[in-house]
């Protein structure tokens, strides 16, 4: 992962596929986005089994995700990853700061029953 300073460090860029699915015209294709050493505490904290077993994978999870969305609550872009062979919809959610950057801000296990709701009502859209 590149670092940027600061505990910050680079853990993806978005993809053309992630901008024209969730028509997100203000985001230019491989613009960065981020992690910080507090977005990365939380996560560790507040999930440390979904941290444990899918937190080395955040990298992938975001070049290649199974479904994407966005959050209406707070206008996050989230992220999903299926893991077929243990079943586990895993859900990084990505937002913008204050200062501009797109930082990961967490990582969680999303329930099937949710997921498949989501992916019904077309909240969750289904990437290549």
């Amino acid at each position: 992962m590149e670092t940027m300073g600061n505990n910050v460090r680079k853990i993806g860029v978005f993809i053309k596929e992630v901008i024209n699915l969730l028509d997100l015209n203000e985001i230019v294709e491989n613009t960065p986005i981020y992690i910080g050493e507090q977005n990365e505490l939380h996560i560790k904290q507040k999930h440390p089994a979904e941290h444990e077993m899918y937190f080395r994978d955040i990298k992938r999870i975001l070049a290649s995700p199974s479904y994407i969305g966005k959050n209406p609550k707070d206008n996050s872009i989230v992220y999903v990853k299926l893991y077929k062979v243990h079943g586990d919809y895993i859900r990084v959610g990505v937002k913008i700061s204050a200062s501009g950057r797109f930082y990961a801000r967490t990582l969680h296990l999303l329930s099937t029953y949710n997921a498949e709701r989501y992916i019904e009502k077309g909240t969750l859209i289904k990437c290549k």
